[in-house]
């Protein structure tokens, strides 16, 4: 069993778009994801777990393992359709896999 090289992209943005970036990137041809509730502190302040507006307002990180071309159509539709409005960075990882079928289209 081998490995096999993949990109992960990482988007940090708020979870009130959440629903929206998952069928973006899912429509790009991502097979799948990862979602976390984040924290931490940036340009537009800081965001806590623990804020009064409860889910509203709280950051979510998305991993996504995928081919190059995928992670590249990802990152940069992302960028153009949801964070010119929305607070979120994306970057990308290079990541050895087991099981690559599990990720590629």
């Amino acid at each position: 069993m081998g490995f096999t090289e993949l990109k992960k992209v990482v988007i940090v943005t708020e979870s009130v778009i959440k629903d929206k970036v998952l069928d973006h990137i899912i429509s790009i041809g991502a097979k799948g994801y990862t979602i976390d509730t984040v924290c931490g502190k940036g340009e537009r302040g800081i965001r806590d777990y623990d804020t009064l507006l409860g889910e509203f307002l709280r950051n979510i990180k998305i991993e996504v393992l995928t081919t190059k071309e995928i992670a590249e159509k990802i990152m940069t539709s992302v960028v153009e359709k949801f964070l010119k409005n929305y607070a979120g960075i994306v970057y990308m990882h290079d990541v050895e896999v087991l099981r690559p079928e599990k990720f590629k289209s």
